[in-house]
């Protein structure tokens, strides 16, 4: 089965006149083409990258690409704590000695703001990260594998489960022993009260940045008004086996 990116999107809605609504929703369809067509390669730490490459990013497109029989240990899971309000990032790359490097990031209150849309510069959006970078060691290694092991990481993925933007949940995206391994956990479920990796990451994260607790958002507040009327991201995600999949537009 082919797998990769593809969301669903909404954005605030106008006619086609001469006027603010017009001019934001032609910002989030461009922003929103941006989206789609770029595909991770690195340097998720500047805000362009963030912007244009975000979907890629999150589904773990380039780590499932570059795993093979010869590749060490790379993880990524990220945190959707609805995410115009907080992402949170870590990244474990190992380091050929046993031990690894954990990349933390996190972002708070920032949101994507579409009313800053402009042709002449349609990244100057916002939304950067607070970064904390250290080294664990193969103890520390061993101790995350189990706690992903018991989190069910390296099971199948709950395919046809849809995220939603305003959502509650992790994914993650993991290369060991040269296989790729792709998963989700949305809030609340069963699957989402196995993790127990969050406690290794609370205990490394220096970013200074509290944790945002899971809420509950239901059918009606996936859909709400608020939400669905702002000048801010929303979009959903569908899992499948190694990957998100989808149809996009607004």
């Amino acid at each position: 089965m082919a797998t990769g990116l593809a969301f669903f999107a909404w954005g605030t809605m106008g006619s086609f006149s001469l006027s603010p609504f017009k001019r934001l929703a032609l910002g989030a369809g461009v922003f929103l083409a941006f989206l789609t067509g770029c595909a991770y390669e690195g340097n998720i730490d500047t805000p362009p990258t963030i912007k244009l490459t975000w979907f890629s990013y999150l589904e773990g497109q380039d780590i499932r690409e570059q795993c093979g029989p010869d590749s060490l240990v790379r993880y990524r899971l990220v945190y959707n704590a609805d995410y115009n309000k907080q992402l949170r990032s870590y990244e474990v790359t190992a380091d050929g000695a046993g031990g690894a490097y954990l990349v933390s990031r996190a972002q708070t209150g920032r949101g994507i703001d579409l009313t800053k849309f402009s042709l002449s510069d349609p990244l100057a959006m916002g939304g950067e990260w607070k970064r904390s970078q250290l080294r664990i060691t193969a103890e520390d290694l061993a101790s995350l594998n189990n706690d992903l092991t018991a989190s069910g990481a390296f099971e199948p993925a709950p395919v046809g489960l849809r995220l939603y933007s305003n959502e509650y949940y992790w994914v993650s995206s993991l290369c060991k022993d040269g296989q790729f391994y792709f998963n989700a956990w949305l809030y609340p479920s069963d699957r989402y009260n196995k993790i127990v990796f969050l406690e290794f990451f609370r205990q490394y994260d220096e970013t200074g940045v509290a944790f945002a607790p899971p809420k509950e958002v239901g059918p009606e507040g996936r859909f709400s008004a608020s939400h669905a009327n702002s000048t801010q991201m929303v979009f959903q995600v569908r899992v499948e086996q190694n990957g998100l999949e989808g149809v996009a537009g607004l």
